[in-house]
């Protein structure tokens, strides 16, 4: 039986990841559509001191940016701790 590299799993994770991201992505900029003619008087979202309007553009790179750290800070975690798993059969 054939066996994948680890690097070709590292390549579909790499692409979910980029996917996942794209559609955070897609997702604030369709909220900032939506949400936009109902916003009163030029409120802005807040995250901690960092304040921004409402708008499509900011939205979609909030979600971009948000999305990214959240699953790069979790994958950096796996990547490090497979480095040295004890249990892992080298060919």
């Amino acid at each position: 039986m054939r066996s994948l590299a680890p690097t070709a799993g590292r390549r579909v994770v790499l692409v979910i990841y980029l996917v996942a991201v794209a559609i955070a992505g897609l997702f604030g900029y369709a909220l900032g559509i939506v949400v936009g003619p109902n916003v009163l008087n030029g409120e802005a979202g807040a995250l901690g001191p960092v304040t921004f309007s409402l708008t499509p553009l900011n939205l979609a790179l909030y979600g971009v940016v948000m999305v990214a750290v959240t699953l790069g800070v979790f994958l950096l975690a796996v990547s490090v701790v497979a480095r040295y798993d004890d249990a892992a059969v080298e060919p």
